[in-house]
């Protein structure tokens, strides 16, 4: 397998992430709101922020639209 570019690598990184932050939400515990967070380990905290920043924090071209 040869390596792959920068784009490749980051567009595997952020569909895993998806799918990381899916499974979170199908088990019921996924929290968006830093407030509902009180009682969660620090390992679904992580999961929160990251399904925070995949939701809300955009960037030019990153194939979101309207955000």
């Amino acid at each position: 397998m040869t390596d792959p570019d920068d784009t490749q690598y980051l567009r595997e990184v952020e569909r895993l992430a998806h799918a990381v932050v899916e499974r979170a939400h199908a088990e019921g515990w996924l929290a968006f709101d830093a407030a509902r967070e009180v009682g969660q380990t620090p390992l679904q905290m992580s999961i929160n922020e990251l399904a925070r920043t995949l939701r809300f924090l955009h960037h030019d071209n990153d194939g979101c639209l309207d955000h």
